[in-house]
């Protein structure tokens, strides 16, 4: 008996080791995309927040845009002649560093206002693309436990986030580091960008001291410093769900399949399943979730998918446009993503100090209200049939000048109490009506006249009312009458509840 143990042991061990993900596509894809806690999910935060604050000017591209001198386009135009008259052309990015004291930092604090905003996963931004690293690193001297604010970000809000039943996420964009700040032109043998800037004397510091953190650096030191800055956080945190902005195919690809083989090794060593993204087409969509920015899709997808938009003005904060986005319309689109089968993370921008403008806190507390009445035809929902209803069109706008990374914007904001939005749980049907329709006012929900036509009704209720709602079947669809009282909250979005039978 003791012989047979060991055997099935050994056996077992062996089966393990013999399971574990390499640097190959063939055995990275045995990798399940999204797991059943990201699906059920559906609404997470994360925040830029970085030496870019210091200025707080523009946005988070501060530090390649005041060398950019003669930037034509509207985005971050006006930063170059800003910093000269604000801090004068001898002031460098690596100057605000120690001026990011962040004294009024909690981690507690701010991940409990993301946790009452509803969000069932919270993280930080990791690095941004210009090479200033939010952990403590021995990869990257310029990291903000060793500079700057003296923390190591990423383990703060880690260890917080771990305390509560919420997953934890990291957010990486530093495969666009090698092109972020301007260099010479053909100085360095890297991939080319559309995106990158070139200047025969560009303004950003040659110093030796400086090199890592502009980047004036070999293709193979990028590459390395990219998948070493990856491992640190996998191996000291190993978050649930590792977040990549755009570029990272600028990263040679047997580096980009070892990060992915590491990530999902040690993953499975600690028994979690953790979700990674692909903007773009940097990693295939058989293992990874595809991200699209402030975007939706144009109907239900077979496969999971996750978008991003910002609570602030831009994704970092901005002191001279201190503006968030209206909750209300927030939650209209939360119920689009969803209904097709989405994910949604919205980002905040914090100040250089540590606190979260009041108006992104006033939004977020408002989204978390209205979810905590509302969250049963959210939280853990499919797409039902169809997505839904409505004359409000959603389309791709072809002016956007980062339509490669997005899908359909225009019209988003739009969205109103004409609309309707469909999610399904169980027994039961959700009809999410995108604002008050007014008083005792009869809707038809179409599609139970269409692909529902054969589903048996049991009862409709609206969550948050104790009116008995009144209903009946047509051949328009499944006609539903109101409430006389608005229910609470009940201006960014009511929810009618469909018991089946």
């Amino acid at each position: 008996m003791v012989k047979l143990l060991v055997a099935l042991v050994a056996t077992v061990s062996l089966t393990n080791a013999q399971e574990k993900f390499k640097p190959n596509w063939d055995s990275l894809k045995k990798h399940k995309p999204a797991p059943e806690w990201f699906a059920d999910a559906k609404l997470g935060v994360y925040f830029h927040w970085g030496v870019y604050n210091v200025p707080a000017n523009g946005n988070e591209w501060y530090g390649r845009f005041m060398y950019e001198k003669d930037r034509r386009k509207n985005w971050g135009k006006d930063i170059y002649d800003y910093h000269t008259k604000t801090y004068g052309r001898d002031i460098d990015y690596h100057d605000f560093i120690p001026q990011w004291k962040a004294e009024k930092f909690s981690a507690k604090r701010w991940v409990d206002m993301f946790e009452n905003m509803g969000a069932k996963f919270i993280g930080t931004i990791a690095e941004h693309h210009d090479g200033f690293s939010l952990w403590k690193s021995e990869v990257n001297p310029w990291n903000s436990f060793d500079k700057g604010p003296g923390i190591d970000v990423v383990k703060e809000i880690g260890q917080e986030v771990k305390k509560r039943d919420l997953k934890f996420m990291t957010t990486f964009h530093h495969g666009f580091h090698m092109h972020f700040y301007p260099k010479k032109e053909n100085s360095f043998l890297r991939p080319l960008s559309m995106h990158a800037a070139t200047y025969k004397d560009p303004e950003v510091p040659q110093d030796e001291e400086y090199r890592i953190l502009y980047g004036n650096t070999t293709y193979k030191e990028e590459c390395d410093i990219w998948l070493g800055k990856l491992n640190e956080v996998i191996e000291s945190s190993c978050p649930d769900y590792i977040w990549m902005d755009f570029a990272q195919g600028y990263i040679k690809e047997d580096y980009r399949l070892q990060f992915l083989a590491n990530y999902f090794n040690k993953a499975k060593e600690l028994n979690k399943d953790v979700v990674v993204n692909t903007k773009g087409t940097f990693f295939p969509t058989n293992l990874a979730v595809v991200n699209v920015e402030r975007a939706t899709m144009e109907d239900i997808t077979d496969e999971v998918w996750v978008t991003d938009f910002q609570l602030g003005s831009s994704w970092g904060y901005n002191k001279d446009k201190r503006t968030a986005v209206d909750p209300q319309k927030m939650i209209k689109i939360l119920a689009e993503v969803i209904s097709k089968n989405g994910v949604m993370i919205l980002a905040a921008a914090p100040m250089a100090e540590g606190v979260i403008p009041v108006e992104q806190a006033e939004t977020m507390k408002e989204i978390g209200a209205w979810l905590q009445l509302y969250g049963e035809g959210v939280y853990s929902t499919r797409p039902f049939v169809e997505f839904g209803q409505g004359p409000t069109e959603l389309k791709r706008n072809p002016e956007d000048e980062w339509n490669d990374y997005g899908a359909i914007k225009a019209g988003l904001y739009d969205l109103n109490a004409k609309d309707i939005r469909y999610t399904k749980k169980d027994k039961n049907v959700y009809a999410i009506q995108l604002g008050w329709p007014g008083s005792k006012k009869e809707i038809a929900l179409e599609t139970f006249a269409g692909k529902a036509k054969d589903l048996k009704i049991k009862s409709i209720s609206v969550l948050g009312s104790k009116e008995r709602i009144k209903w009946k079947k047509t051949a328009d669809g499944l006609v539903v009458t109101s409430p006389k009282k608005k229910p609470a909250k009940g201006d960014a979005a009511i929810v009618y509840r469909i018991k089946l039978r």
